[in-house]
């Protein structure tokens, strides 16, 4: 046994592998246990590795170093792929008032610690205070970029552990906290906001809708489709032409007939102002309608996965020409379009595509509805996304007022990288599309190795401080930056902004980038308010908890 003995104890590449593996596995299963339907999640990792570390497992200090932060960035970088296709939309159609609140938040919980630091003894240690902001709203990024900060100026990293650690109980448990007391002293019905939010989004939501048109214009017959006054321009699509008793898939230059009838795929407001120019809207559908055609016309759903045809328009494919097949709809990162001419085709788009049997078949072949392609991501894009991130990461920016030109580090280039690549999704050959699952592995990967070192670097001093020196005081200034903001904007969002209660429990545990807290709002009614208020508010908050951590590290810093 002294062979496995020396596994644990001798310094070695395999005692350090051992060590990581140790500490994220033991953490993951800990993360997993529930406790009222809370669990720590990845955050087990993170106080197995203060006990190990605790205990007397060791890691060298450069290869702790490295792979701390090699696991931050995994985890960022991935953050950045998820969100970024959504993030300019998800602000533009649901949350200027949402990111308000979470930007409220934010700067409350900067101004928060600033009180602590000028108001109690926390001005002696700012490594600690620091990990306190960063625990207390359970933001992993901005502890990595405060670290980097702190590291650069030769500051020992482990402080901002412990500080991370004793914060992070009531950083959970006082988001929940704040969900509670909304519903409890403002009334609040979870069922009765979910029946809201659904009344809401019903009335507001503009679906792509369809119908079909009796061709009652004169002055469209003998022209081309594509001729028709703002047909393209408008985004609407004819997916169906019926001539007499004979239904076909038209193209841009199928002559109109006086008596065809056409069905077409729009928005609401193009689709009525068609309406206006080509003729009276019909009660049944032609699609509805049995008619002779040589193939029936056929509905079909198909993925892209082609690399050859990516980045190139619809109307570039001559698809209705050269196989009789119409795209009628395109949906995108759970954003829909119609199948317009100028709309350029992403990896991984869903094209919802009508035409015959035997053109569908070609069509399909032609964009690839390879499921398989999905699970099988591109690594060298990966590669080169984390290299230019850590490239921007590391650009100083002279800010008048800094005393050192400030980074967006290894947490904020590869998140911003990312966001720009994911929205790009292809740069000449490289596709920077990744799957859901290769971004999920990735995510929570390099979030359990970052949160193992961190326990395990903090693991050294923490129970020292936490029982022999001030563990107990820290908790309890966290608590202060926690709860305060939350309550604060939580009380604004309601009473000023009228936000839906589980709106706002999404931007609360969004503004705190909470995993546990997210579930905890989603367990309380079936709504899809919750998930939309955490994502609308996520990327920019993100970035946020990134840049003030490492500004605030900076600046006490230099005040010391």
């Amino acid at each position: 046994m002294t062979w496995l003995i020396n596994l644990f104890t001798q310094p070695s590449v395999g005692q350090q592998v051992v060590a990581i593996a140790l500490t994220a596995a033991v953490g993951l299963m800990v993360g997993k246990i529930k406790v009222k339907g809370i669990s720590l999640g990845g955050a087990g990792a993170l106080f197995v590795g203060i006990l190990l570390g605790h205990l007397g497992l060791r890691v060298e200090a450069n290869v702790l170093h490295f792979i701390q932060e090699f696991g931050l960035i995994l985890f960022v970088y991935t953050i950045g792929m998820q969100v970024g296709p959504g993030f300019i939309d998800s602000i533009r159609r649901h949350g200027l008032v949402l990111n308000i609140l979470s930007v409220g938040i934010v700067l409350l919980g900067v101004i928060a610690t600033l009180c602590l630091y000028f108001f109690t003894s926390m001005h002696d240690n700012v490594p600690v205070l620091i990990g306190m902001l960063c625990g207390a709203v359970t933001n992993t990024p901005s502890l990595g970029a405060a670290n980097s900060a702190f590291a650069a100026a030769g500051v020992d990293t482990s402080l901002t552990g412990i500080g991370y650690a004793v914060a992070y109980p009531f950083g959970v448990i006082g988001i929940i906290l704040v969900m509670l007391l909304v519903q409890l002293m403002f009334r609040q019905d979870p069922a009765k906001a979910a029946s809201d939010y659904a009344d809401e989004i019903a009335a507001t939501t503009k679906e792509i809708e369809s119908c079909s048109l009796t061709v009652d214009n004169q002055n469209l017959y003998g022209i081309m489709l594509k001729e028709i006054p703002d047909l393209i321009s408008s985004g609407v699509v004819v997916t169906r032409l019926l001539r007499g008793e004979e239904i076909f898939t038209p193209n841009e230059k199928t002559v109109i007939e006086k008596g065809d009838k056409v069905h077409i795929v729009g928005m609401p407001e193009a689709v009525a102002a068609m309406e206006k120019i080509i003729g009276k809207r019909l009660d049944t559908p032609i699609t509805t309608i049995p008619a002779k055609s040589t193939e029936p016309i056929q509905v079909r759903t198909v993925l892209v996965t082609n690399k050859k045809i990516l980045g190139r328009t619809i109307g570039s494919l001559a698809l209705a020409e050269r196989f009789g097949v119409t795209v009628s709809r395109v949906t995108r990162s759970g954003f829909k379009f119609t199948g317009r001419l100028d709309l350029r085709i992403k990896f991984a788009d869903k094209l919802k595509i009508v035409g015959p049997a035997s053109g569908l078949d070609a069509v399909t072949q032609k964009l690839g509805n390879s499921l398989t392609a999905l699970d099988h991501p591109e690594i060298l894009p990966a590669f080169l996304g984390i290299f230019l991130g850590v490239i921007v990461g590391s650009i100083p920016f002279a800010i008048p007022g800094m005393p050192t030109p400030l980074k967006l580090g290894l947490a904020g280039g590869p998140l911003i990288v990312a966001i720009l690549l994911s929205r790009k999704r292809k740069i000449g050959p490289l596709n920077f599309f990744m799957a859901n699952s290769a971004n999920l592995m990735l995510r929570e990967f390099g979030l359990t190795l970052f949160l193992s070192c961190v326990g395990l670097n903090a693991g050294i001093k923490f129970f020292e401080v936490l029982l022999n020196g001030d563990g107990l005081y820290y908790m309890g200034l966290a608590a202060i930056i926690t709860f305060f903001p939350l309550a604060i904007m939580a009380v604004v969002g309601h009473l000023v902004f009228k936000v839906n209660y589980l709106s706002l429990c999404g931007v609360l545990a969004g503004a705190t980038t909470d995993p546990p807290a997210l579930a905890f709002a989603n367990s309380q009614a079936d709504s899809e308010a919750v998930n939309i208020g955490y994502a609308s508010v996520y990327p920019l908050t993100m970035l946020l908890r990134i840049l003030s951590g490492q500004v605030l590290a900076i600046l006490l810093l230099s005040a010391v």
